[in-house]
């Protein structure tokens, strides 16, 4: 049997479709690449944007096209929260929302049986009728417990940096959002089972881990929560290791943590000295709108502290123009939070409505050219603040961590996430290790450097 995998949005999809993928492994599937012929085609969606749901559609009907008779399986927050319209696709066998991606090896075996022993009558006849994909999702409401995937071995960047799913939903309802509607309330794993999964991974070669969720900041939040974000990275400060490793967020919420948490949670020893902290916007007007519960000040408050913790501290972020009521007053003050920020990184979305959301009944749409040129303006804005940050930090020694070598360069992120290039032309320096080296210059997309 072989089944293929194509996997939309974020990493805590991409972490779901290893754990997946192992469980068909362990029951002798062969697992090939996306755009290969397979018996099983399964497909982890996202809904974070228009696109990605139709990035979902054009994948399975491309799946199918490839294998008329193959099982087609749909799974993660698209079809959760528009499991009719995945239904009513034709193509789709099998549609399994959040929380039961554990079953899905289970139930793809039962269908590929009963396909065999219907061989005779099934031969040639592609996909039938629109209403024969069988649908298996749970309201949100009931999404109330961590669904075990197991211990994951290779959900990861090309051996160098390991993911870890810590945690599960969100509560927050930002008004342009969908996500809480397809991942249910907060749910957090074990913090044993985090522990072992990290120890696992150190001991086989990775030396970086990056804890990721749904919303992060929410680990241990919850009623009945064993123990705390800060109390999770505690146990693994003490984690006995052979190896050195480090520990990487991969983002924390101004919307769930404030000043005085992120000052707890960023003095652990083995965490790295970044955090992707999304502003999402510099005005206060349009955070409010966005149901975001902090101000502009309150987070310059967060950006402050981390800064005096160390000056050279990166922060990356994410911004949305182009809101519903958003004037070029709100505008200028978000171009103003990037430049007081400094963000090593500015990842910029232009806003486009998710039906379902408060944000989609907003009256006052920002003209389509406008939020184009607003985009526009703010990337080149955020470039400047990345080069600048690159050049604050050359002349100073940091621990890389290669992940692979191009052009006669060994290349990978400083603890502070810059991209650093080492030339290396003979190919002696190993991908997935920690080098220290010093940053010279600004290069490319970060900074030259030289090993120590």
């Amino acid at each position: 049997m072989k089944v293929a995998f194509h996997t939309l949005g974020c990493k805590v999809n991409h972490y779901e479709t290893e754990a997946i993928k192992e469980a068909f492994v362990s029951r002798g599937a062969e697992i090939v690449g996306e755009e290969d012929p397979a018996d099983v085609y399964i497909i982890n969606t996202c809904t974070v944007t228009n696109i990605a749901d139709r990035k979902s559609r054009q994948f399975i009907r491309r799946a199918k096209k490839a294998n008329p008779n193959a099982v087609i399986v749909v799974t993660g927050c698209y079809a959760q929260v528009a499991s009719d319209d995945v239904a009513a696709m034709p193509e789709v066998d099998l549609i399994m929302g959040n929380n039961r991606k554990s079953e899905i090896c289970g139930l793809v075996m039962e269908k590929l049986a009963f396909k065999s022993s219907t061989a005779a009558s099934a031969e040639g006849s592609g996909a039938s009728d629109s209403n024969r994909a069988e649908v298996l999702v749970t309201p949100r409401n009931e999404l109330t417990f961590y669904e075990d995937l197991g211990k994951i071995k290779s959900a990861s960047d090309e051996m160098s940096r390991a993911y870890i799913k810590i945690q599960d939903g969100c509560d927050r309802f930002c008004s342009y959002c969908l996500i809480p509607y397809a991942r249910g309330p907060v749910r957090s794993r074990p913090a044993a089972e985090i522990v072992e999964e990290v120890r696992d991974l150190v001991e086989a070669g990775f030396r970086e881990v990056v804890l990721t969720g749904i919303n992060t900041a929410l680990y241990g939040t919850e009623a009945g929560a064993e123990c705390s974000l800060s109390e999770l990275l505690t146990m693994l400060d003490e984690l006995e290791s052979s190896e050195d490793f480090r520990v990487r967020l991969s983002s924390l919420e101004p919307t769930v943590v404030d000043k005085d948490n992120v000052e707890e949670i960023i003095r652990h020893r083995r965490l790295c000295h970044h955090l992707h902290l999304s502003v999402q916007n510099g005005s206060d007007s349009v955070l409010k709108a966005m149901n975001r519960h902090y101000t502009r000040d309150e987070y310059l408050d967060i950006v402050f502290m981390l800064r005096s913790h160390d000056p050279l501290f990166g922060i990356t972020t994410d911004i949305i123009v182009g809101f519903p009521g958003e004037t070029d007053k709100d505008f200028e003050d978000t171009r103003d939070i990037v430049k007081k920020s400094a963000f090593g990184r500015t990842h910029v979305f232009r806003y486009s409505p998710r039906k379902g959301t408060a944000g989609a009944a907003m009256k006052d749409a920002v003209p389509e050219q406008i939020k184009k040129d607003r985009a526009e303006a703010l990337e080149s804005l955020g470039e400047k603040a990345a080069k600048a940050f690159t050049g604050a930090n050359l002349g100073i020694t940091h621990t890389v961590l290669i992940e692979e070598s191009c052009d006669g360069y060994a290349t990978g992120y400083t603890g502070n996430y810059i991209k650093a290039y080492i030339e290396d032309p003979e190919g002696w320096i190993e991908a997935g290790k920690l080098y220290k080296a010093v940053l010279t210059r600004t290069f490319r997309d970060g900074a030259l450097a030289v090993l120590e």
